[in-house]
């Protein structure tokens, strides 16, 4: 299977009329098979009859009155939020089900572009209000979206509650007159479930939801994202994964998706901020060294290091040498320190997101060339973090120059280290090692961690993820 992203996928519903039983979701996911052939993960959708109970478009012309439903839906959704405060089961809401019935009303009597202007506005909605699916928290409605025509086949959604299984898939019927596609049904709360799109035999994520968790299967580059309905009953032994979307980066001139990943802690009530480390490689990061289930196993056992992750994907993997390193013609690692610094920072307060303002709560992380970045971009900006987790890092670059630098500035920078690789040359060692060393002449506030037999390898930077989050935060109080 190619990595293909559908258009705006989404969920909304009219009647929420085919009810069906909720399986194990929530699990992890299954580990697929890397040609792409596997089924993504174990998550899925609705099955067969799950579309409403309707056949054909799914318009202004349905028999429901839309304006009486998006009155009782609205009225359910708004009882359910007494009380929650800073709790999943409100933090993790994606857009309501009634924006969709409000939307089939206002459609009544519009044509021509007025209706594509209408759709529009419901896309904005849905990405302003959380995201797809659609639901009513209370009643465990459900709506699909889909903006646009399926680039082969027709549009369908599937779910881990029928394993994946295309043959199970539940079609998304056209709303008259649109490019949107839509599947209402009900799938009882208690359960979250991860789904992906279908555009005939093709597996695509939904790029308007949020709410994600990689699909398990390691492509070998990057990977894909399974969405989850009902993320509200998404385990509280795990932490979140949220797509917090696209952010620009004025010197590099590209735009990159970046994620947030929300320990338990975060969603446990107490409303606590939390330190912060922004990871490079955001995507292969997660799908293929998998550090959010890593940070799930730390902080399950250590909810006193709990800490909100930020992974900061790349544009391009084709830009990943230039945009991580320094010193060369092509090189723009001061372009993504940039990017660090002024354009990610404000992006994320307009998120809300509720993280610790003191320098020496805040980290950055990477490996292979994206350890190097953090430590350049440590020593670019001393007072933008207080700790530098270093992962097999490419410190050979460019004449060794970051162990350079390190040797001869003075004084030395007020930034603690945490320095891993494996125990061959492959992995770098014999570099980390001398890094490690011009730290330790210098007074450096570092640690240096060797894997013996590691390989140079995202399943093996994994492994290491969660002592390398222990280093940044045990024993430490610092936040605001």
């Amino acid at each position: 299977m190619q990595w293909r992203r559908g258009g705006f996928l989404g969920v909304v519903g009219a009647a929420a009329v085919a009810a069906i039983a909720c399986g194990s979701a929530g699990e992890s996911p299954a580990e697929g098979d890397p040609d792409g052939s596997t089924e993504p993960g174990d998550a899925g959708g609705p099955g067969p009859g799950a579309d409403g109970g309707r056949e054909g478009a799914i318009g202004p012309e349905a028999s429901v009155d839309a304006s009486v439903e998006a009155s009782v839906d609205a009225s359910a959704e708004a009882s359910a939020d007494a009380g929650l405060t800073c709790t999943r089961e409100l933090e993790a809401r994606p857009a309501p089900a009634s924006l969709f019935d409000v939307f089939k009303t206002d459609l009544m009597g519009l044509v021509g572009a007025a209706r594509a202007a209408r759709v529009d506005k419901l896309v904005a909605d849905v990405a302003a209000q959380g995201g797809t699916p659609l639901e009513n928290p209370t009643t465990g409605r459900v709506v699909f979206l889909v903006r646009g025509a399926p680039p082969e086949g027709t549009w369908s959604v599937t779910t881990s509650l029928v394993a994946f299984d295309p043959a199970m898939a539940t079609p998304l019927a056209q709303v008259s007159d649109t490019d949107l596609y839509a599947a209402d049904v009900t799938i009882a709360r208690g359960a979250s479930f991860e789904y992906k799109l279908l555009s005939g035999a093709t597996f695509l994520e939904d790029r308007a939801a949020k709410n994600l968790v990689w699909d398990g299967i390691d492509r070998g580059t990057v990977g894909e994202l399974n969405a989850i309905g009902h993320a509200m009953d998404w385990p509280m032994t795990k932490g979140r994964l949220r797509a917090h979307g696209k952010v620009h980066a004025t010197m590099l001139g590209n735009d990159r998706d970046v994620y947030a990943y929300l320990p338990p802690k975060y969603d446990d009530g107490t409303c606590a901020k939390l330190p912060t480390v922004i990871f490079h490689d955001g995507n292969e990061s997660l799908t293929r060294g998998d550090y959010a289930a890593k940070a799930d196993a730390l902080y399950a056992a250590r909810p006193d290091l709990s800490a909100v992750l930020f992974f900061v994907a790349l544009p391009s993997q084709d830009v990943r040498l230039d945009e991580y390193s320094f010193g060369f013609g092509g090189s723009k690692g001061l372009g993504y320190v940039d990017f660090l610094t002024t354009d990610l920072p404000p992006s994320l307060a307009a998120a809300g997101y509720r993280t610790c303002s003191k320098r020496e709560a805040r980290g950055i992380a990477g490996a292979s060339l994206g350890g190097l970045i953090s430590t350049f971009a440590a020593f670019e900006k001393p007072n933008a973090w207080g700790w530098v987790g270093s992962q097999s890092a490419s410190y050979f670059w460019n004449g060794s120059a970051m162990i350079t630098r390190v040797q001869n500035t003075t004084p030395k920078i007020d930034v603690r280290f945490y320095l891993d690789s494996g125990d061959a040359a492959a992995d770098n060692v014999t570099y980390v090692s001398q890094m490690a060393a011009a730290m330790t002449t210098k007074g450096y506030d570092h640690v240096r961690v060797t894997a013996a037999g590691a390989l140079h390898e995202w399943p093996d930077f994994g492994m290491r993820v969660g002592g390398m989050l222990t280093h940044f935060r045990d024993g430490r109080a610092d936040c605001d």
